[in-house]
């Protein structure tokens, strides 16, 4: 596709920040922080449009490792970019085609490395181009924590970080390359508490809180299989003990279900609730139940998807070089042996079928129209492993996200030069969401995630 004078203009704009976007690919991956706990993360974002004309507001909406950044002339839409940085615990990995890592440390083993910079270097390169071409229009760039969790931009919604904006731009790793407009998963978890008497292994006990916690997700199992088999259920064990010759007094328990109909989930979850109650009843133990997160799923919009779209025309797939795919290929063959190696290298528009993730703008994207470009690591690389980290901090990673990058900066500028597609997009949402009611955000764990983090991630933020 030929690019018009303004999409030359704003590529060339962008061009000025490619080197600083990718140094913070570096810089981010080399210091990946948990979820809540994104502070150099957050700071290094904070500068780079800081330095770039932008006021930035940190802790926004009172969440400390989140940031509201702002630019433009006040006048025409305000149109929003997410930034994500935080990283996954347990998925440490050297920037190398094989497994080098602890298994023990935080690594970006979901890219949120390349999100913060892509993103973030999408809404200073728009916010330069709108000044440069007299163009109306606010850049509004949202730093949100704890994707990972799904927790982050529920807190910040719920604070009404997002409220004055009239449409949100986002980007994605994933196994393809293209502009998305088809729903994801919606998922909910929380964390539950058995405590019981702590006994010598050979002797028992009566009040057997890791028995309770074993026969409440068998039970659970059970339930879910009957009344709804679509629903998943994914579980850990936090804290269960520390050697089988002692039986723990206390037993944590972190679940999640999802499920593409948010209605359905929401029964899944409180059916999860009300039967580990009745277990933990049965078993004579204490119970405690500590919701953290209740997501819906994507809501896609066509109008904001085929502006990302164009843009991706006009800037063509991810431009990988020999040696990057010979870097994918042995990292494939170590992370998925016997499979065939598999990337995608073109560019399409997504519309159909559903996404296996969840992500924690789903509820927004039912309150603002919300757009999303999402770029291809080899299907051979899983996701939340160790490969994806490895990958994330290799170079072999950057095009994809450069590419993104670009495509928000075009979309941004689009939107800003013809509102009349934001309206058509609002419109949109409107029908989509027709005769429904949608209910604020539900999660918990905010005083917690926002005063002392570390207790989360260390299981002991409930008693």
């Amino acid at each position: 596709m030929a690019a018009s004078n303004t999409e030359t203009a704003t590529r060339a704009i962008w061009q000025r920040y490619r080197a600083r976007i990718e140094e913070l690919f570096a810089e981010m991956w080399a210091e990946p922080e948990m979820p809540a706990m994104e502070y150099a993360s957050m700071a290094r974002l904070a500068e780079f449009l800081e330095r770039n004309g932008f006021a930035v507001e940190r802790g926004a909406g009172g969440v400390p490792t989140a940031f509201k950044a702002r630019s433009g002339n006040g006048k025409g839409p305000r149109i929003g970019i997410l930034a994500e940085y935080d990283a996954l615990p347990s998925l440490d990995n050297e920037a190398v085609p094989y497994r080098k890592g602890s298994g023990r440390k935080p690594g970006h083993g979901c890219g949120h490395n390349h999100i913060g910079p892509a993103n973030t270097g999408a809404g200073i390169a728009a916010a330069a181009a709108l000044a440069e071409l007299g163009l109306d229009g606010e850049i509004i760039v949202v730093g949100c924590p704890a994707e990972e969790i799904g927790w982050g931009k529920l807190a910040l919604q719920d604070a009404g970080v997002f409220d004055e904006l009239d449409v949100i731009l986002t980007s994605h790793g994933d196994y393809q390359n293209g502009s998305l407009a088809r729903p994801c998963h919606g998922v909910a978890s929380g964390e539950f508490r058995f405590t019981g008497d702590s006994a010598h292994g050979g002797m028992g006990t009566t009040r057997n809180a890791l028995a309770a916690a074993e026969a409440a997700i068998a039970a659970f199992e059970a339930k879910r299989s009957e009344a709804d088999p679509d629903l998943q259920f994914k579980h850990i064990f936090r804290v269960a003990g520390v050697a089988p010759g002692v039986m723990p007094e206390e037993v944590r328990v972190w679940c999640s279900v999802r499920h593409l109909d948010f209605d359905r989930l929401t029964a899944g979850y409180d059916l999860m609730h009300e039967t580990f109650e009745e277990i933990a009843e049965v078993e004579n133990v204490g119970f405690s139940a500590h919701l953290i997160n209740m997501c819906r799923g994507y809501l896609g919009n066509d109008t904001i998807g085929h502006v990302l779209a164009e843009a991706l025309e006009v800037i063509g797939p991810p431009a990988w070089s020999e040696d990057d795919i010979a870097f994918m290929t042995e990292l494939s063959a170590n992370s998925a042996p016997g499979t065939e190696f598999d990337l995608h290298r073109e560019l399409d528009y997504f519309d159909t079928g559903v996404d296996y993730y969840g992500q924690d703008d789903g509820d927004v994207s039912w309150a603002i129209p919300l757009g999303r470009v999402n770029w291809a690591y080899p299907k051979n690389v899983p996701i939340h492993h160790w490969a994806w980290t490895a990958l994330s901090g290799h170079s072999a990673s950057t095009p994809g996200p450069m590419m993104a990058s670009e495509a928000l900066a075009l979309g941004a500028v689009a939107l800003a030069q013809q509102p009349e597609l934001i309206d058509g997009a609002k419109a949109e949402l409107a029908r989509r969401t027709e005769g429904q009611t949608i209910a604020p955000p539900r999660y918990g764990a905010r005083a917690i995630l926002t005063t002392d983090p570390a207790a989360f991630w260390d299981a002991s933020w409930t008693a």
